[in-house]
């Protein structure tokens, strides 16, 4: 006798799968499994691949320990953005299928429940897989880290500059050294400044698309 079951649930109210979810909560740690287990290195690619909008609702079930209500995304990131966040998603997963890379038994990143049977009603909320909320932490917290800087990159590269302006090769370098030298606290207010101004996950993204 299997021990797997599938349930096809049409026209709870909201409440109902708020209580599913507290339930499935209370399981120990590893008792919920998708099959085959999705790398950590698969999650960060699909995170890279995703919308800034798509990346803010994986990390809002992350947060919710694998729920992600659709009103706070709403108020965080606007009415019209639940669309294209979901088709991202969609699209970035297929992606990875087809390359051999998303295992056929891990369903997808989330699954939506609806408000109500009857007429178009938005998205309650999403639930993640709990095997996967590990797994996309895990993503997340190397997506967020910062890359190591490379001093030498940058005055490489300014020296260049120097270069193409038609300094000679053997003073360029010394020319950029100095002024990183002597700019050295401008430019990272400069950059303080710029990361407030376009934080990674808010950046526009054309491919936005309006909630149906």
């Amino acid at each position: 006798m299997s021990d797997t079951y599938t349930f096809h649930i049409n026209g709870a109210p909201p409440d109902f799968f708020d209580k599913v979810h507290a339930l499935l909560a209370q399981l120990p740690a590893g008792a919920l499994t998708t099959g085959d287990t999705l790398s950590v290195e698969t999650a960060l690619d699909l995170i890279d691949r995703v919308t800034p909008d798509a990346r803010h609702l994986i990390r809002l079930a992350v947060e919710g320990n694998g729920r992600a209500l659709g009103a706070d995304f709403r108020a965080q990131r606007g009415e019209g953005s639940l669309n294209g966040a979901t088709t991202s998603l969609t699209l970035a997963v297929k992606a990875l299928k087809k390359e051999g890379r998303w295992p056929a038994s891990v369903p997808g990143v989330l699954i939506s429940t609806k408000a109500g049977p009857e007429g178009y009603r938005k998205t309650h909320a999403f639930t993640m897989p709990p095997a996967l909320v590990p797994v996309f932490r895990a993503a997340l917290q190397r997506h967020d880290k910062p890359p190591a800087g490379d001093p030498e990159a940058v005055v490489g590269h300014l020296a260049e500059l120097y270069e193409e302006m038609g300094r000679p090769a053997h003073a360029a370098r010394e020319f950029a050294q100095d002024f990183l030298e002597r700019h050295a606290g401008d430019l990272a207010v400069w950059a303080v400044h710029q990361m407030a101004k376009s934080p990674p996950d808010s950046l526009f993204d054309p491919s936005q698309t309006t909630e149906g």
